[in-house]
């Protein structure tokens, strides 16, 4: 069997996928989005090691399987996030992680000062708050001591490797979202690693994402009840590891993933950035495809918001929000919701952008704003969409409907009506953590 491990913005799941493709055992921990001052947003790496430890242990035992059953181990994560290590390998801060907001000022100066031109052609979108290399500059202005401290600039995900294996690398798919890479030659540039001050040796070595990073160390192994010097393969951002699971390979088919953040995904055999920058463009982990991307920033996160506010414990909280909401008619009797209560990305690409519930009326029940959430998140996917659709020249035949929001029926007939689309599903749901897995495979 094949270890495949997603490290997400809320958990760190874990599986383990035979030859075949089937998930056999899953584990699952959570961690919180720590932040200190408005417009932050960290993670504690000690979080991740402590869920990796949790979820590999639930995985194994669901699968009932021993630690020589594993063969090989890859790796999906959330991306753009950045975590500067010394040169003993281990954090010197908080890891910096996509939703932070404090970079917006270096975002748009490095914006006007590169141009759309140049961006589209080397790094194929626009930069954007937490994207790596707008914190690096922010980085470079607020903690310089640290940055010169730091060995090596590296993604979440390229970190838990670095854990795993004491090797730092990292994978086109991945890097191709920190804006440091040129996403033509899958290498990284030199003139945006300038421009963000950073020396590029400070970045990690670039792999193609199925090949062998590093062996598992012995004192993992031992922490997470593995065998020593299985190998660890690059892997890839967890947008790519979902294509990867889903089978978004062509440009007929199109992925929508709906988790704490939301993706619309489809694969080209080229380079396809938007002269006007509006949506993403991204190395896909195959080798010769990318992908054009419109980013949601708050999709689930906004059903997450609500669930808090009203105080539902997590277990059974989405289930019975979504059968709410079921009753609620189309359009929540004329209520609207903005999902933007973390700005947003595509296609605004405004850091700016507050969210809003228009509309409210005292007939309004909890489930009418659930309802409201579901169909704002789905129009604003569908807004990029719309952008992907001009910019390639056609819309896809089918859209797979991925992450959390695939579990709801009224999620996902929003999407077959919103997009005017057939839906489809897959047998399972952690599509991300068994590409992650294929790669290892």
């Amino acid at each position: 069997m094949f270890l495949g491990i997603d490290l997400g913005t809320s958990s760190l799941r874990a599986a383990l996928v035979d030859e075949q493709g089937q998930l056999q055992g899953l584990g699952a921990a959570e961690y919180p989005i720590l932040s200190q001052r408005p417009g932050f947003a960290e993670q504690d790496t000690e979080s991740w090691w402590l869920a990796l430890k949790l979820a590999v242990g639930q995985a194994l035992r669901s699968a009932r399987a021993m630690p020589e059953a594993v063969k090989a181990i890859g790796l999906s994560g959330q991306m753009h996030g950045t975590v500067l290590v010394g040169e003993s390998g281990l954090p010197l801060a908080r890891a910096i992680i996509w939703a932070d907001q404090r970079s917006a000022a270096e975002a748009e100066e490095l914006n006007n000062t590169l141009g759309f031109a140049m961006l589209s052609e080397v790094a194929g979108n626009r930069i954007s708050p937490g994207f790596m290399a707008a914190t690096l500059l922010w980085l470079r202005r607020h903690e310089p001591g640290m940055l010169e401290q730091a060995r090596y600039a590296l993604l979440p995900k390229d970190y838990l490797r670095l854990c795993l294996t004491g090797a730092a690398a990292s994978e086109p798919s991945d890097a191709s979202s920190t804006l440091l890479l040129d996403i033509r030659t899958r290498q990284w540039s030199a003139a945006l690693a300038c421009a963000v001050g950073l020396p590029i040796e400070k970045l990690p070595p670039l792999l193609p994402s199925h090949a062998e990073a590093g062996r598992l160390r012995s004192e993992a192994a031992e922490t997470l009840g593995l065998r020593a010097g299985v190998p660890v393969v690059a892997g890839a951002a967890d947008q790519a590891a979902q294509a990867m699971g889903n089978g978004i390979l062509s440009r007929g088919i199109a992925s929508c993933t709906i988790g704490t953040g939301g993706q619309f995904l489809q694969p080209s055999a080229s380079p396809t950035p938007d002269p006007q920058l509006r949506v993403h463009c991204f190395c896909h982990a195959l080798p010769d495809r990318w992908y054009v991307m419109a980013a949601t920033l708050s999709a689930g996160l906004s059903l997450r918001w609500w669930r808090d506010v009203l105080g539902l414990p997590p277990e059974g909280a989405y289930e019975l929000l979504s059968e709410e909401a079921e009753k609620a008619p189309p359009s929540a009797e004329g209520l609207l919701f903005l999902p933007y209560l973390l700005g947003e990305r595509t296609p605004h690409m405004d850091p700016l952008a507050s969210g809003a519930l228009l509309g409210l009326t005292i007939r309004h029940t909890r489930g009418h704003i659930a309802r409201a959430i579901m169909e704002g998140v789905t129009f604003s996917l569908r807004e990029g969409a719309g952008v992907i659709e001009a910019l390639t020249g056609r819309a896809p035949e089918t859209v797979v409907a991925s992450g959390g929001a695939a579990k709801s029926k009224l999620w996902l007939q929003l999407q077959a009506d919103i997009f005017n689309r057939p839906i489809t599903t897959v047998v399972g749901q952690e599509r991300a953590v068994v590409g992650a897995a294929m790669l290892a495979a």
